[in-house]
């Protein structure tokens, strides 16, 4: 029996990295031979090519990679059996949720991991990391996902939430896509290989803005994002989405503009709900469109794919409330 094949696409970020023995610096990998130098065992699971697309800190990444990596994926997406991308950690959940809307109805799994650690650092996470990403993309799951320490999580459902540990991403909104077991354990709600027809659309337009008030927080602060030229805003709001009432006039103008306005909480671990409070109410009557219980990652991603395809306010406002990829609860 062949062994399936699997595309490892590295993106940058500690897990790319080696030390190297005469400097002791540390230096991207330059080819496969020095990481499976390193990880032997791989070569034992899969038939695995490797690419290097790019050697970025992840806090460097921006849409522009989001769509190579895509526009990769979508050329070699019929060669190979699943895909594998090793970036850094820090926006990792940003590439991931990304991914998610420029690669949909995936028949085979994209997953993303990364380290804290180098590949040749004594106790490095990276090769675990690494291994595992690799053997559960061979499994029966057809997303974008983010394998990382002992979790299998939904890309657009994740967030980082830890430096110091290696357990570094959480799902606070969604349950884990599966384990890291002997055997790997994936669970029934993840998206499993079927024969479907993907949908490629990369396409990201950056000119968004992320803010998170606070008390206090003056609206000439987003009038002033709004002269800066940007398309597309996220809020994060108090509570369930609660926003000052000193702002609601500012983001009324705004909408007015013809620039979506998303409003999100703060909450790890909770939704929107813009109707339980009238600071929330008077926000919704302006207009603004509600995240209920999508992450910032995946607002800000989504508002900018959405802004990719179209500056139509009535289809962004559509498109925002649709589930594409398991990134939002519907209700």
């Amino acid at each position: 029996m062949s062994r399936l094949k699997l595309k490892l696409l590295l993106a940058g970020g500690t897990i790319g990295m080696i030390r190297n023995p005469q400097t002791g610096a540390l230096q991207p990998a330059g080819n496969m031979g020095e990481i499976f130098q390193l990880v032997p065992e791989l070569q034992k699971e899969a038939q695995i090519d490797f690419e290097r697309i790019m050697n970025l800190d992840s806090t460097n990444m921006k849409p522009e990679h989001w769509e190579l990596l895509a526009k990769t994926i979508q050329k070699q997406y019929n060669q190979f059996d699943g895909f594998v991308i090793a970036q850094g950690t820090d926006t990792m959940a940003y590439t991931a949720s990304a991914l998610s809307f420029a690669l949909q109805s995936l028949s085979k799994p994209v997953i993303l991991t990364g380290a804290l650690m180098p590949l040749n650092e004594l106790g490095s996470d990276g090769r675990n990391n690494l291994i595992y990403a690799c053997r559960t993309a061979l499994h029966d799951l057809a997303e974008v996902a983010i394998v990382f320490g002992s979790k299998i999580l939904r890309g657009n459902r994740t967030t980082k939430c830890n430096e110091a540990l290696f357990d570094v991403f959480e799902s606070p909104k969604f349950p884990p896509l599966g384990e890291i077991q002997r055997p790997i354990r994936l669970n029934e709600w993840r998206k499993k290989r079927r024969k479907r027809v993907p949908t490629f659309m990369p396409h990201f337009n950056n000119k968004v803005a992320a803010i998170k008030v606070f008390p206090g927080f003056q609206a000439e602060f987003l009038q002033h994002m709004v002269q800066s030229g940007i398309q597309g805003m996220v809020i994060e709001g108090f509570g369930p989405g609660n926003i000052p009432g000193t702002l609601v006039q500012t983001i009324t103008k705004t909408i007015e503009k013809g620039i979506p306005v998303v409003v999100g909480t703060q909450m790890a671990h909770g939704r929107t709900n813009l109707e339980a409070y009238e600071v929330g109410y008077q926000a919704l009557k302006a207009g603004v469109i509600e995240a209920k219980d999508m992450t910032t990652e995946t607002c800000v991603t989504k508002l900018m794919w959405c802004l990719g395809q179209t500056h139509d306010m009535k289809k962004i406002a559509k498109m925002m409330l649709t589930d594409y990829a398991g990134e939002l609860t519907v209700k």
